[in-house]
């Protein structure tokens, strides 16, 4: 008898041609919602969940006795309960190093657009004004200037890396795990996150969601930064207080943001976001190019394989241990 892989959105045509060159018949949800998962689940008894940011609960994992292995295409498992996974001897896999280039080099487009106010340049060419390049303000080169890094694990280094050797400029950064002889990158580690949050012109985060960091940035943060700063965010969206990063805004405290992830996905279209002139949206797309999907998918559906045949001590990335 074959295994089955419930995948919770739709997977890339490699993973399909890969599973079912193993034997895994690869059955694509319908559903949109914990209950008509864990209806698909029990319906199928599948021996393995794929999924992308949706959340893995408790319920859909007993939903199926068959259930051995849940994959994640990309990095952070936030959206997954790891303990009660690991309590169920469940293997979680992902593929963390999949999308780390293209996750930085989004942010750093993001970082680009703020440093030329695209968001205010676009809408200002399309209402007919193409001389706003004579009155522009705000605008800066980008070398010269400074970035700062919260958090500066495999993403932010390699994010760090395109600014400092293709921009020119400085990086500095706060991780408490991260040790100078740990970089791969000229990155300044500071002793306080505030001294970041106070010296650099940009402000990117690169955190894991969990409960030491889950809303840990919010209006004191925001209120260090200079004036004429930036914040990026292609990391989670329930590390900040969105409340207090609007409020920051409309007081000026800072320039503006960039943000790629919200607290809601999909982010509401009534959320005070989507009006703000400040403020360069993109759909949690940081690692949505198809290069980064593929491998991301590969390297979680070939995991998927490894676990299911009794060969997951070759898996390089597991997300939990037993």
């Amino acid at each position: 008898m074959g295994f089955k892989v419930l995948t919770l959105k739709h997977m890339d045509k490699c993973g399909h041609e890969y599973l079912k060159a193993n034997g895994v018949e690869v059955i694509t949800s319908t559903g949109n919602s914990e209950a008509e998962w864990i209806k698909e689940i029990a319906d199928n008894q599948v021996d393995a969940i794929f999924c992308r940011v949706d959340k893995i609960t408790p319920a859909m994992m007993d939903a199926s006795a068959n259930l051995k292995v849940i994959a994640k295409q990309g990095a952070g498992l936030d959206n997954i309960d790891i303990p009660y996974a690991t309590e169920k001897k469940i293997r979680v896999v992902f593929s963390p190093a999949g999308n780390m280039n293209t996750v930085a080099e989004h942010a750093a487009m993001l970082l680009l657009m703020c440093a030329q106010r695209y968001r205010y340049v676009d809408n200002q060419m399309r209402s007919g004004n193409f001389d706003v390049r004579y009155q522009l303000t705000g605008t800066h080169d980008l070398r010269g200037h400074t970035i700062g890094l919260i958090g500066a694990g495999r993403i932010s280094q390699c994010f760090a890396s395109i600014l400092v050797n293709g921009f020119g400029m400085k990086a500095i950064a706060y991780d408490p795990f991260i040790k100078p002889e740990m970089l791969h990158v000229d990155i300044e580690l500071k002793a306080t996150p505030d001294e970041v949050w106070q010296e650099a012109d940009y402000v990117s985060i690169h955190l894991q969601s969990n409960d030491d960091t889950r809303h840990s940035i919010g209006y004191k943060q925001f209120s260090m930064m200079k004036p004429s700063a930036w914040f990026i965010n292609c990391a989670r969206g329930d590390l900040i207080v969105e409340a207090d990063l609007i409020r920051a805004l409309e007081e000026q405290k800072l320039y503006g943001a960039a943000l790629d992830v919200f607290e809601q996905e999909p982010l509401p279209m009534d959320h005070p976001f989507v009006t703000m002139e400040n403020i360069i949206l993109t759909p949690h797309t940081g690692a949505a190019t198809q290069d980064s999907v593929e491998r991301c998918t590969m390297t979680s559906c070939e995991e998927i394989v490894q676990v299911l045949t009794g060969n997951g001590d070759k898996v390089a990335f597991f997300g939990n241990k037993f």
